[in-house]
């Protein structure tokens, strides 16, 4: 049986971020983690991931200083395969067994052919949303969607879907934040506790990179526990006896 994790950080709402959170999963859960990762990038017709990872491979054949520290890290980058949602399904059959975790970045509409089939291909969905009006309003039709069409359904192997807070600004009053997360859970989508921090670092070029592990120094805008978090649920069902980090973790993931 395959150990494949199919996951998808995911919102149909622009501009939440789900694209840089894809980035910083892979990333980590890749270099740091040390699992075996690949991304499919059916976000089209942007192709953000993808666009990203050419942007980097052409930097590193312009800098021979950046290519020499990219060999020094002793690990290959992982594959990102661009394609639309129609493909994505084929592609990601084809990773079955290969990689540890396969992350997708899909498209940020539900009107889109293909699209269910991926849904019911996934594990797990990481809805990021930001404390707005519209941003909570286009994410409860997404998961409402998800558990009427993927969780559940003859054949989906989609497991839980969850929401977690992006750009977080501590110093706004914290009352919206408790309002959307009641408002959540009474229509049973449940919440990470985990929430990364509002920060203009996220505009840095070493906080976005396919081919870089991410720099510790960015690790308390709170991405080492989103992805403690996330590494909980996904690998929940692996044996307890691997657990070596905090008690709450099943699988180990150092960061």
């Amino acid at each position: 049986m395959s150990t494949t994790k199919f996951i998808s950080i995911s919102s149909q709402k622009g501009g939440v971020g789900k694209t840089t959170v894809n980035i910083l999963a892979a990333s980590l859960f890749h270099f740091l983690g040390k699992e075996k990762v690949a991304v499919i990038d059916c976000d089209y017709p942007q192709h953000s991931l993808e666009g990203l990872r050419e942007k980097e491979l052409a930097q590193l054949q312009a800098n021979p200083t950046k290519a020499t520290d990219f060999q020094a890290l002793g690990i290959q980058a992982y594959p990102i395969v661009g394609c639309q949602v129609l493909e994505a399904l084929d592609v990601a059959k084809e990773m079955e067994g290969q990689f540890d975790l396969v992350f997708i970045d899909t498209p940020g509409t539900i009107n889109v052919p293909g699209l269910v089939e991926l849904w019911q291909q996934l594990d797990y969905v990481f809805m990021p949303l930001e404390a707005d009006v519209l941003s909570v309003e286009a994410t409860l039709p997404f998961a409402a969607a998800l558990e009427a069409f993927a969780k559940g359904q003859p054949g989906s192997r989609l497991k839980q879907y969850y929401a977690f807070w992006n750009k977080h600004v501590k110093s706004e009053k914290q009352e919206f934040y408790r309002r959307t997360e009641e408002l959540f859970a009474q229509q049973n989508i449940p919440f990470l506790t985990t929430r990364l921090e509002q920060s203009v670092n996220y505009k840095k070029e070493g906080m976005r990179s396919t081919m870089f592990p991410l720099s510790k120094e960015f690790m308390h805008l709170g991405i080492s526990g989103l992805i403690q978090e996330m590494a909980q649920i996904i690998f929940a069902a692996e044996a307890p006896a691997k657990a070596t980090l905090a008690p709450r973790q099943a699988r180990p993931v150092n960061f």
